[in-house]
């Protein structure tokens, strides 16, 4: 079982070609959620671009929406959107974390930081 959550600024920083960054979350004992899923096939500009992108999160255990983390993503919006700015999306990925007990990997410390109990990791790299 994944001990990571791969937040998708992390992989958008792999498909642009940093390989750097792929090399590190290679070493990881890694997983995605749906909305990480979804944002990456969003963020390709052609069916080639997906099927690249869907190639390589193939890799990872896919996490997917549950009963237990949509109640943690309602709990989360409700304590957080107005005093933090949490959005939907967010919401999501914390509330699998938090659900799954995964360490968040991510470069947006910021969206997350508040969140109590959430674990997350900013790659130095």
């Amino acid at each position: 079982m994944a001990e990571f959550l791969i937040d998708t600024n992390v992989l958008s920083r792999i498909f642009t070609g940093d390989k750097n960054v792929k090399d590190f979350i290679e070493t990881l004992d890694a997983a995605i959620c749906t909305v990480v899923y979804v944002e990456c096939l969003q963020g390709s500009k052609s069916i080639r671009e997906k099927r690249i992108v869907e190639s390589y999160l193939s890799r990872f255990e896919l996490n997917h929406i549950t009963f237990d983390i949509s109640t943690r993503t309602i709990d989360l919006i409700r304590i957080y959107s107005n005093t933090h700015g949490l959005l939907l999306a967010d919401a999501l990925i914390a509330a699998t974390c938090l659900d799954v007990n995964l360490t968040l990997v991510t470069y947006n410390v910021n969206d997350f930081h508040f969140i109590q109990d959430l674990k997350y990791l900013k790659p130095s790299v």
